[in-house]
């Protein structure tokens, strides 16, 4: 942090300081994640969950998903090593397929149009074939304007997956 004169400064809006982001390894910055990621990932709920419920299946399927495969975080930064976002990426062997497949299970960002998604999915593209990783997969909702944003980014559709409420 920056101190004049014994006090602390105010440090410029993230939204001015992202363009000057840098990709770093996202462990130190894992609270922030998994928080931002909470607040996010409410948003695309569809069950009706109270806050408790929420936080509770939240907590159960995050710890779930880290119980298996090998796991990496990425973060963006500001120059002040303020969180702009993040992505998750997993590598397990395709239950299709049978090989090493990077799995994008998150990408998130805080501020958008500056290329931090992009920079992060590269990131974790280029770890995952240096581990092995064959393909990369993800799922997204079909409503998420993301869905054409991941398509110019070379994904495209390989199967569907269908619910029923029950």
């Amino acid at each position: 942090m920056l101190f004049r004169k014994g006090r602390k400064a105010e440090l410029p809006p993230i939204e001015e300081t992202a363009k000057d982001f840098r990709i770093v390894d996202g462990e130190p910055y894992m609270g922030e994640i998994f928080e931002y990621d909470m607040e996010v990932s409410r948003d695309f709920l569809r069950a009706e969950l109270t806050e408790d419920e929420y936080v509770s299946a939240y907590t159960r399927v995050i710890n779930r998903l880290r119980a298996h495969g090998t796991h990496r975080f990425f973060a963006a930064v500001d120059p002040y090593n303020r969180y702009l976002g993040h992505i998750w990426v997993c590598i397990l062997d395709d239950t299709v397929d049978f090989v090493p497949t990077s799995y994008i299970l998150d990408v998130e960002t805080k501020v958008h149009g500056l290329g931090i998604g992009s920079a992060l999915l590269k990131r974790a593209e280029e770890w995952a074939r240096a581990e092995g990783a064959r393909k990369a997969s993800l799922r997204v909702e079909l409503n998420n304007p993301a869905v054409e944003w991941y398509r110019k980014r070379g994904y495209s559709e390989r199967a569907l997956i269908l619910e029923k409420p029950l």
